[in-house]
């Protein structure tokens, strides 16, 4: 049976006399990813604070399997004072590792986040998207079992945060990490949770169902072939990769590994 990383019972959480969340349970699975939607406001960062025991409830019971947890955040908190590879090697001697063993996996996440060659170069000297990678390097490189991602590409260009997402993804299925994924985007939420959640005014967390996921799909990809035909109307040829997708599209005959695939495509960016 899969365990339950975290899981939250009747959860109450208020600040100032204004109730936060109301009466809020809910469970994530042993290497599931669930995504949270949400306008400013409305709990989706006090759900994280709880579940890192920044804060604790006003009621309610939270229950959370391993203390080893990984941070993503909106913008990168490198230490501006420490080069790239002193960044992510501090989490691990700050967990009990030598430096030269701590260098070692550091290097080889630089490498498979492709930083290679900026190992002493310290944040200032970084591109927003290094910088990214960086604390991504930084989170997966303490092997947590749970990961909390707060609105991690909300400042990235699309086809940056599509890199990204991808590199996310797959570090996620080889490690089969539990992840929290806040954010803002409805389709980057589809594309990277397996269940998906609306938190609303008065801290009350919705599950979207299979119907509205696939809704949100084909919307968006519907809208990017407008677009793209906008641009240039020779894409539309027949037999076209492009073709064939538009015509699964308005006959809703898509499969959902093409609709995946399609979101991830460049064409549709």
């Amino acid at each position: 049976m899969i365990s339950k990383m975290i899981k939250f019972s009747k959860v109450t959480k208020s600040f100032n006399g204004q109730k936060i969340l109301d009466d809020l349970s809910f469970e994530v699975k042993q290497g599931e990813t669930i995504g949270i939607l949400g306008q400013s406001g409305v709990g989706k960062t006090t759900i994280l604070k709880l579940i890192t025991n920044t804060i604790q409830p006003d009621s309610g019971t939270i229950e959370i399997v391993s203390p080893k947890i990984g941070y993503v955040f909106q913008e990168p908190r490198l230490l501006p004072w420490r080069t790239l590879i002193e960044n992510i090697s501090l989490v691990l001697m700050v967990n009990g590792m030598s430096k030269k063993e701590a260098n070692k996996i550091s290097i080889g996440w630089i490498e498979r986040l492709e930083l290679n060659g900026f190992e002493n170069h310290y944040p200032s000297q970084l591109s927003g998207g290094m910088a990214q990678r960086v604390s991504i390097a930084r989170a997966f490189a303490i092997e947590p079992k749970i990961l909390i991602m707060d609105e991690p590409f909300s400042n990235l260009d699309m086809k940056l945060k599509g890199n990204l997402l991808t590199m996310v993804e797959e570090m996620i299925q080889e490690y089969q990490t539990t992840v929290v994924y806040v954010t803002h985007d409805l389709l980057e939420a589809v594309r990277i949770s397996h269940r998906l959640f609306r938190l609303i005014p008065g801290g009350i967390m919705q599950e979207i169902d299979f119907d509205e996921r696939e809704a949100i799909i084909k919307s968006f990809i519907s809208g990017r072939i407008k677009n793209a035909l906008r641009k240039d109307k020779s894409l539309y040829k027949k037999d076209s990769a492009f073709s064939k997708v538009t015509n699964d599209v308005n006959n809703n005959s898509m499969t959902n590994e093409i609709k995946m695939n399609a979101c991830k495509e460049d064409l549709f960016r």
